[in-house]
């Protein structure tokens, strides 16, 4: 969704000092456990200024956890990535731009796109050596940025756990009760590029990928009756895949890594085990039995 200032969706609370356990154990069951393998933590340039990122962790596919609007991976993923520590891969955060540990861009590179910060995130990726293929784990705004990674440069996507994230048919929706503008990283997103980039995006394909969506929209202001719209989103979402899981947190919120983050560990751990091993996702109910979780049919 969208934000300004310290107010909307996709920026944090800050949950601590950067920590990213690596993954240790083997097969795909998550685990809680924590490695001592060290966490590598640098900066790339991506066109004059610097991004940071932190990996932890071997093997593929390498999971991208992407933080939402205004918002530092460093400091948002920084308590759930340990909980990937069973995973045997490869998990990465990174800053975007003006974000956290990360520069900010260059006063003549206003504006910036999903497209843009997608490039920004290509270049990072090939700089710091973190080899495809991608399971990418976006929150809110980040939803776009990965939609249009995604688009850019297909064959390096293998996956999605899609978190409560923004699509570009909401974003002419925000302004009937809040229109400031999307800000990230100090800079004002262009929002209505943003939104036809996305709209132009390939489907999600057959890619395994996961849509984990809240239910209660009670964040921001938000008017009771937009609720059931970003309801429809998400499945429309879901929608544009052929190998998709939708899945409703009932009594939660905006950030469910946060509320129930063991819903977010077994979704990446089911999509990293059908790109691991080239098989189709399991039933829904097979993999979310938890009775506060529920399966949405394709619409």
């Amino acid at each position: 969704m969208t934000a300004s200032g310290l107010s909307r969706w996709g920026l944090l609370a800050c949950v601590g000092a950067l920590t990213l356990a690596a993954c240790s154990s083997s097969g795909a069951t998550p685990s809680g456990g924590a490695s001592s393998t060290p966490t590598s933590t640098h900066y790339v340039d991506v066109g004059g200024y610097d991004l940071w990122y932190s990996c932890a962790g071997e093997g593929s596919p390498t999971i991208i956890l992407d933080a939402g609007l205004g918002a530092a991976g460093s400091d948002e993923w920084s308590a759930f990535a340990p909980k990937l520590g069973g995973l045997d891969t490869r998990v990465c955060m990174y800053d975007r731009a003006g974000n956290g540990l990360s520069d900010p861009r260059p006063t003549e590179n206003q504006h910036p796109t999903a497209g843009s910060q997608a490039d920004e995130l290509e270049t990072l990726l090939t700089g710091a050596n973190i080899e495809p293929p991608y399971v990418l784990v976006p929150h809110s705004y980040a939803g776009l940025v990965d939609r249009e990674f995604a688009d850019r440069y297909p064959d390096q996507v293998a996956g999605f756990v899609f978190e409560d994230v923004s699509t570009a048919w909401e974003i002419d929706l925000w302004p009937k009760w809040d229109p400031s503008p999307w800000i990230d990283g100090d800079q004002r997103i262009d929002i209505q590029t943003t939104r036809q980039q996305v709209l132009d995006a390939a489907p999600l394909g057959d890619r395994p990928s996961i849509v984990v969506s809240q239910t209660t929209y009670d964040e921001e202001g938000i008017p009771k009756w937009a609720a059931p719209i970003f309801a429809e989103q998400q499945d429309r979402l879901a929608a544009l895949g052929d190998d998709v899981i939708h899945v409703r947190v009932e009594h939660t919120g905006h950030w469910i890594h946060r509320e129930h983050p063991e819903v977010m560990v077994e979704a990446i751990a089911v999509v990293v085990d059908a790109v691991r091993n080239d098989h189709a996702l399991q039933p829904c109910d097979e993999v979310f039995p938890q009775r506060y979780v529920t399966c949405i049919s394709p619409s």
